[in-house]
């Protein structure tokens, strides 16, 4: 199924589609019905399904366009600024256009095939431990404010707005494990491209939502005013939220949504800070951090189709 198909089919037709395509799926997989997305300035109506109590997206494919085109970038006086202060202590010796192509996949057509695409994703090798134990206590106390924190990268804790506290362990996972462990589920990893349009749903903007980012914070600072990062995107996936949380994909030594935080812990102002949340950005020399071991990182689960 084609996007462009899809948009043009009514909600009785999608259910109906989406009814068909359960059937020849395993029992596993069962479909929960349409939800209605709308984000960057679009809409659509997805279909739903539930996979081991996690929902997934029938994101449906065709030939697409990916990249980004640096020259049609049209920045806030706020975002010159942002980018030409940081450019100076850091002796970047190009101008914003030069520097975004320099960090973006080039334009391009691909044919992306329709899939089940995970909405929520999941961290790489956490083990739930109690949140009681005497590790995890002394970590709350030494931390009493913080949402998360991970000592040593072995242990660390989520707390919730309403105090709830989950506790987990680290447990080493290479790529090669983790592709072993999905597709004996038979689940995949997003690979590059399908990626890169999950995340934009076809937006030609820098980011799914538009060319804008704030100038006064990052995306990792709490701010009532701004959370379109924050919301579920076109497909209704939430993605590409937080420049800290990177997403593995099938290809080896290669994240996406992410820089591992580079940027912001490097201080390169707002526009640095949010340009890894661009859709179509990708910069290799800023993974020398990324080794064998991927846990801690995010991961997406696709569940491919029997039929186009």
């Amino acid at each position: 199924m084609e996007l462009q198909k899809w948009q043009k089919l009514s909600d009785e037709q999608r259910y109906r589609y989406a009814e068909e395509l359960a059937a020849h799926l395993p029992q596993s997989v069962i479909f929960r019905g349409l939800r209605l997305y709308s984000y960057g300035g679009g809409q659509l109506s997805v279909a739903i399904f539930e996979y081991g109590g996690a929902l997934f997206s029938l994101i449906p494919g065709g030939e697409v366009q990916l990249g980004y085109e640096a020259d049609n970038f049209c920045p806030t006086d706020e975002q010159i600024e942002s980018f030409q202060r940081s450019a100076e202590v850091y002796e970047i010796d190009r101008d914003i256009y030069s520097y975004l192509q320099s960090v973006t996949t080039p334009p391009r057509k691909v044919t992306i095939s329709p899939m089940l695409v995970e909405i929520q994703p999941t961290k790489i090798g956490l083990e739930a431990i109690s949140s009681e134990s005497l590790k995890i206590q002394n970590l709350l106390k030494e931390f009493p404010d913080r949402a998360r924190m991970i000592c040593n990268s072995t242990y660390g804790f989520d707390r919730a707005e309403d105090g709830a506290v989950a506790a987990w362990e680290i447990t080493s996972k290479t790529q090669e494990e983790l592709a072993t462990e999905l597709a004996t589920e038979g689940l995949r990893l997003l690979t590059f491209d399908e990626w890169e349009y999950a995340c934009g749903g076809g937006s030609p903007t820098l980011f799914r939502w538009g060319d804008l980012n704030p100038s006064d914070r990052y995306p990792t600072d709490k701010a009532a005013d701004w959370k379109l990062h924050l919301q579920p995107n076109f497909f209704g996936l939430h993605i590409a939220q937080n420049p800290y949380d990177c997403e593995i994909i099938s290809d080896k030594h290669t994240v996406r949504g992410g820089d591992g935080g580079c940027s912001i812990c490097g201080g390169l102002g707002s526009f640095f800070g949010w340009l890894p949340l661009a859709t179509a950005y990708w910069d290799p020399d800023a993974l020398e951090w990324l080794d064998e071991d991927i846990s801690g990182h995010l991961m997406r689960r696709v569940i491919p189709l029997p039929y186009q």
